[in-house]
């Protein structure tokens, strides 16, 4: 039985005896109503905010005994039902529902975000209904004047609609019976060629802790179950041999048959052989599709920005052009088989965000963006090349240099694109990219140790830091500060052709260790750990 705080307002006595149940009512002279039968009545005013008819959730989550988490004045908070913990944001539809017993979370999408008024949390009618549908284990219903109805009382349904499978064998195949208390919604389901299939039931909570204990049987092997607020998913693993499902109710009972149809011994080897050979081409074609056979090479600057000036007046953007196509010319000589593409081969200006495009449109395995490292004092001490991964700035130094690389911003005659790209959004502009971010680093570690082999200048390491030019290349990246133009030293060898060789011949011995470990992780398996051999699931470590 639902446990009520105790209320603000009660209904006389002689009200309440006339009436079914006694109620707790939130309500607005014009908002619907929420009524949980209960001992007392309780009345808390609505609000309507931009057409929308809400309710504040202190006093809801109060008057039905729920504990919540966070303050009104956070973005989040965290709702505690008796089996569930809800997580919401606020301005956000989306509600995280996690049940306590499994752990297991769903997402619900309310019609309208929640909302604050005055400093307090207020959440959609029909929204709060849908929530509740899903979390509490009582009947719950919108009349129809658009009341949310609740009773609570020991003559309750049962919490749980589906509470166990039983599991038996047929001539042709097998008989699932999955058991209910009650009349079940609407069932739909779908038997994947890989050997999975789903049972959604509509408007069905499922006791997960009891289905989990279902031992496997015959051709059903594991049983998976996903509880969300408006449905349950049952999702079993079946055997290779079954070829058809079908869902019909019992008409004797409440009951739903799940019959499971197999094939004969030999419609399964000839399956089993045709699967094979699809398997086979399908790995072939996926292993020539990531081929390394493409590397996009990006000298940064060009054109009306001529990136960093140097001590001695060297431009950065005749440096890096230089190094491309030095590197460039060596990949064609030594990697016959790969294609080198540039962002620019000659002196002009190219966007940002045009690079990342060139990129992807050339279907490119590797992109490397070729820059030189500055400070604002001239002459510096600073000197030394760095890789950079696109993440976040962890170190000051890092942030400086990428603020100075995407200046370049100012000079593009449409700077509104960036202007969206917010700290958070770019976080997840880098979370998007976590597919080639094991190969980045593994790239990056790669060309660290083949440049300190053969290059006189200081190892700075592989860091992280924000570049939007590396930002949107859909495959792996990163970005070389191939030296200090604000250091003499570095300065003399970044201007001349002899270190400007030195560097293109570093650069493509780890491309070349690179491919090797890159393409021997195609032939054992997509995503092997081969490929990331030298870092760690932390991500790549920094040297100073």
């Amino acid at each position: 039985m639902l446990a009520l705080a105790s209320s603000v307002r009660a209904d006389a006595p002689g009200d309440r005896k006339h009436s079914p149940f006694a109620a707790f009512e939130i309500q607005s002279d014009s908002l619907p109503r929420l009524i949980v039968a209960a001992r007392e009545t309780t009345s808390v005013r609505g609000a309507v905010i931009d057409g929308i008819p809400l309710l504040p959730l202190a006093e809801v989550l109060g008057a039905l005994n729920v504990q919540r988490g966070g303050s009104d004045t956070g973005r989040a908070a965290s709702i505690r039902f008796p089996a569930h913990t809800a997580r919401l944001l606020r301005g956000n539809p989306f509600v995280v529902i996690t049940e306590t017993a499994s752990g297991s979370a769903s997402l619900l999408q309310l019609s309208a975000g929640f909302r604050t008024l005055g400093g307090r949390w207020y959440i959609p009618v029909h929204g709060l209904a849908t929530l509740l549908r899903g979390v509490l284990p009582l009947p719950l219903h919108m009349d129809s004047l658009g009341n949310i109805v609740i009773r609570d009382s020991a003559a309750a349904a049962p919490p749980f609609d589906v509470q166990n499978v039983d599991i038996e064998q047929r001539l042709n195949g097998y008989l699932m019976t999955i058991r209910a208390p009650r009349k079940l919604g609407d069932v739909e389901t779908w038997l994947k060629p890989d050997g999975w299939l789903f049972v959604t039931i509509e408007g069905a909570r499922a006791d997960t802790v009891a289905l989990k204990k279902m031992k496997p049987y015959g051709a059903i092997r594991q049983l998976l179950v996903f509880q969300s607020p408006s449905s349950v998913q049952l999702t079993f693993k079946v055997a290779a041999d079954v070829e058809a499902a079908e869902v019909v109710n019992d008409p004797s009972s409440n009951d739903l048959f799940v019959s499971l149809r197999t094939r004969s011994a030999s419609e399964q080897k000839d399956l089993d052989r045709k699967r094979q050979a699809l398997t086979d081409r399908t790995l072939t074609r996926e292993r020539n599709k990531w081929q390394m056979d493409v590397i996009v090479i990006d000298a940064g600057h060009g054109g009306k920005d001529p990136g960093t000036i140097g001590v001695g007046k060297v431009y950065e953007k005749t440096v890096t052009l230089s190094i491309a196509l030095k590197l460039g010319a060596l990949v064609k000589k030594h990697l016959p088989g790969v294609k080198v593409v540039y962002t620019r081969s000659t002196d002009k200006f190219v966007e940002l965000y045009r690079r990342a495009q060139i990129a992807n449109e050339a279907g490119g395995n590797l992109f490397i963006s070729i820059h030189c490292n500055s400070m604002e004092k001239k002459p510096s001490r600073a000197n030394g090349f760095e890789i950079y991964l696109l993440r976040p700035g962890r170190t000051d130094d890092a942030v400086r240099i990428a603020a100075r690389e995407n200046a370049s911003i100012q000079l593009e005659d449409d700077r509104e694109r960036y202007k969206e790209l917010t700290e958070e959004q770019f976080i997840l502009v880098t979370m998007a990219q976590s597919a080639y971010m094991k190969h980045s680093e593994n790239f990056a570690e790669i060309a660290a140790a083949t440049m300190d082999k053969h290059l006189t200048m200081k190892n700075g390491g592989v860091k992280q830091a924000g570049f939007y030019v590396l930002v949107g290349a859909s495959m792996p990246n990163a970005l070389i500060e191939t030296g200090y133009l604000s250091n003499k030293k570095d300065e003399a060898f970044l201007k001349s052709s002899a270190g400007q060789q030195k560097i293109a011949e570093a650069v493509l011995e780890g491309i070349r260790n690179y491919k090797e470990v890159y393409e021997r992780s195609l032939r054992e398996g997509f995503g092997s750990e081969s490929a990331t051999q030298g870092t760690n699931g932390d991500g790549p470590k920094e040297r100073n």
